[in-house]
């Protein structure tokens, strides 16, 4: 699980430098949007599987989906900080705002990866 281990600081320093110069290039622009698209198009379209299948409710999967996305960004935030805030809320902080946004129990998204 990426957001939780190791690898997720260098793929967030690498998303963050990329969007951060896609402000400059056109194709670098419009390779970020392309993947920003698939990602939240691939991720709503697994937030409605799940609805489907009775393991979640959820009103708005494109709603929920950016909600997630954006608070993977802002963790992504600190990625470049070497000095980063240690707090245990940063471990699990996107799987807590994905089970509260599909009504699941705290943990069940960590039990059933």
């Amino acid at each position: 699980m990426r957001l939780t281990d190791g690898e997720y600081r260098d793929l967030g320093r690498l998303w963050l430098n990329a969007r951060h110069l896609s402000r400059f290039g056109a194709g670098l622009r419009s390779a970020v949007a392309a993947q920003e698209s698939v990602t939240r198009g691939a991720l709503a379209d697994l937030i409605e599987e799940g609805a489907r299948a009775g393991d979640f409710e959820v009103d708005d999967a494109l709603g929920a989906a950016l909600h997630i996305l954006v608070t993977v960004d802002g963790l992504g935030a600190y990625a470049n900080d070497d000095e980063q805030v240690a707090h245990p809320a940063l471990d699990d902080m996107v799987i807590a705002v994905a089970e509260r946004l599909l009504g699941l129990a705290p943990g069940t998204l960590r039990a059933r990866a």
